[in-house]
């Protein structure tokens, strides 16, 4: 069997490129004799998911992929680089004096320059020595990792966060990306980095595939992911000498429907009170839109006398929910309903033409307009 995608359980049948004996780790290399004795090479299968797009290894994921191990310091150029960077997302986001957090912070070498930069940052790391350093350093870390998307941070919800070249190394990615976003307010911006595949390909770069990345992104794979993962990408472009992918991002919030709630109501009463002025209505349009007022509205074969619609394939039926039969136009004119109420979305002027063509006087008239019944 196929292994599956980490990211969207899609198969990944095919195996674009196989790396044999590649080293097993990239950090805390062996050391004595019993961890020489140990340490043998993986095969590394580099397979890209149909779905998602996202190149990735299916071998184990190291054993400290929970801890950001940063091999050496930051250079007086990345401090700078870093610096600038976080100053001005800082500004454009209006983030100055607020809560921000750094998901996997490591010993706190982009930590303290966010810091610095102005707002209230807050590191999560899983490694209890990496946690305590920072603490020493003056800085505020807690030791957590989103391992199931459940995690609750102290001091939670947070204004903004910033993730740095770690995503690449998280074996469920999904519930690491909703443990930050539920750590977040709706529409909090984020800064999300990871190395950047689409150089690598164009470069060819072979010795960048490594145990440790378990996923390499390009552009518009790490966008598809974020965005899929509870994030809307404002912008996502290379940085760094061309070797780091940055995305801005933001929290999607949910989506508002309480005027939804208030058109509901609304409709009901119009409804409603169409009805009460007149002795017997009919209703024009047998469509979801139609459909859906009826049924929310509760009306019932002796409130809605029948339903017209042209379509020979609905005539003779009922309606959804409400059971109400749909009819010909031509039962319209057989009947002895005195009121209609058009709802066919965009076909509902053509109705109220015939209607006043082949009917002129005959009956009161209200038409659906998306959200409310207008009287004619």
């Amino acid at each position: 069997m196929a292994p599956l995608c980490r990211i969207c359980r899609s198969e990944l049948s095919k195996v674009l490129l196989e790396l044999k004996n590649v080293p097993a780790a990239a950090q805390r290399m062996p050391a004595t004799p019993a961890e020489l004795a140990a340490d043998k090479g993986v095969d590394l299968a580099l397979r890209q998911c149909p779905a998602c797009g996202v190149l990735q290894h299916t071998a184990p994921p190291v054993p400290y992929f929970r801890e950001v191990l940063r091999a050496s310091g930051v250079s007086e150029s990345m401090k700078e680089f870093r610096f600038e960077q976080f100053s001005d997302w800082i500004r454009r986001y209006g983030l100055a004096g607020k809560k921000v957090f750094e998901a996997g912070c490591g010993r706190g070498e982009y930590l303290s320059l966010m810091a610095q930069s102005g707002v209230k940052a807050v590191g999560v790391e899983y490694g209890p020595e990496a946690v305590e350093f920072c603490r020493k350093q003056g800085l505020d870390a807690v030791r957590e990792f989103f391992e199931t998307g459940d995690e609750k941070l102290p001091g939670a919800p947070f204004d903004g966060f910033f993730v740095l070249n770690f995503l690449e190394h998280i074996p469920d990615l999904p519930a690491f990306l909703r443990g930050i976003g539920n750590n977040l307010r709706p529409g909090a911006p984020g800064l999300v980095e990871v190395p950047n595949l689409d150089m690598i390909l164009r470069n060819s770069l072979l010795t960048e595939f490594s145990t440790e990345h378990i996923y390499s992104f390009t552009a518009e794979t790490l966008t598809g992911v974020l965005q899929s993962n509870g994030f809307t990408v404002r912008s996502c472009r290379s940085v760094w000498h061309d070797y780091i992918l940055s995305a801005e991002v933001v929290r999607r919030g949910e989506c508002d429907l309480s005027g939804c709630a208030a058109v509901r109501e609304r409709l009901d009463r119009e409804l409603r009170e169409f009805l009460a002025r007149h002795r017997k209505t009919a209703f024009w349009g047998a469509g979801h839109q139609a459909l859906t007022v009826l049924a929310l509205s509760g009306m019932t074969p002796e409130e809605i006398c029948f339903v017209v619609d042209s379509s020979p394939e609905k005539q003779g039926r009922f309606t959804y929910t409400t059971h109400i039969q749909v009819v010909s136009p031509d039962e319209l004119a057989a009947s002895d309903a005195d009121s209609v109420i058009v709802a066919c979305g965009g076909y509902s002027d053509e109705v109220v033409s015939i209607l006043g063509n082949r009917f002129p006087g005959r009956f009161a008239l209200a038409v659906l307009r998306e959200n409310t019944l207008e009287f004619l």
